[in-house]
């Protein structure tokens, strides 16, 4: 694992090798062999919003729990890099599909410290994050771009990770995916003791999430 950048200073830096590229292939294909086993498939869970242009495959660690138990496991780590201790709040797995975008936008007091980390590209081109340079003071609507500010843009290979002050800094990806389909897999923490910290776990997201498996299986 290779750090390139001042998390505490600039509010963002990029993990290299956060996990190996072999684990993050694998965590892809365990999903979709568990979503398959269950009747289910990836298509199950595509839905529109206003961030993407076009539909995303989503799936919350609440529903599969695998993806929780990962993001409890790097929690020690994600505390060492921020140098705070901190506290998982929730995670999701998602699927982009080719020339689609990430609006530029801010996010809910649950992602005090969030993670992108890149599973699988479907051809292999990287698909940058975009991260802005101007701290903003609530949750920001999504827009195309980032106008008249400052951004830094991190390509990631599998296995590599942002981590970013997702509250404080605006972000996206404002290229088009190059790739038929992309995977990723977006984790959140809040500080322990901190004006966040009844975010810890997640627990709203949980019962809307609980809510929506049952929907599913009814």
């Amino acid at each position: 694992m290779r750090i390139e950048g001042n998390y505490r200073d600039d509010g963002f830096a990029t993990i290299r090798g956060l996990i190996p590229p072999e684990v993050a292939a694998n965590l892809f294909k365990q999903l979709q062999m568990d979503l398959n086993s269950a009747g289910k498939s990836f298509e199950t869970f595509a839905q529109s919003h206003a961030l993407s242009r076009h539909e995303t495959v989503d799936i919350s660690g609440h529903f599969y729990r695998p993806l929780t138990t990962f993001l409890w496991g790097l929690t020690p780590i994600i505390a060492e890099l921020t140098g705070a201790d901190v506290l998982p709040s929730y995670d999701y797995f998602r699927i982009y599909q080719k020339d689609d975008v990430c609006r530029v936008h801010s996010d809910r007091p649950s992602c005090e410290h969030s993670v992108s980390l890149t599973l699988v590209y479907s051809d292999d081109v990287p698909w940058p994050l975009q991260v802005g340079s101007t701290r903003v003071t609530r949750e920001e609507p999504c827009v195309e771009n980032f106008g008249d500010e400052p951004y830094s843009s991190v390509e990631m290979q599998p296995g590599d990770a942002v981590l970013y002050r997702g509250i404080d800094l605006r972000h996206g990806r404002t290229l088009p995916n190059p790739n038929r389909w992309s995977a990723h897999l977006f984790l959140f923490w809040v500080e322990r003791g901190g004006e966040f910290e009844q975010h810890a776990f997640d627990e709203q997201r949980l019962r809307s999430e609980l809510k929506r498996v049952a929907n599913f299986e009814g």
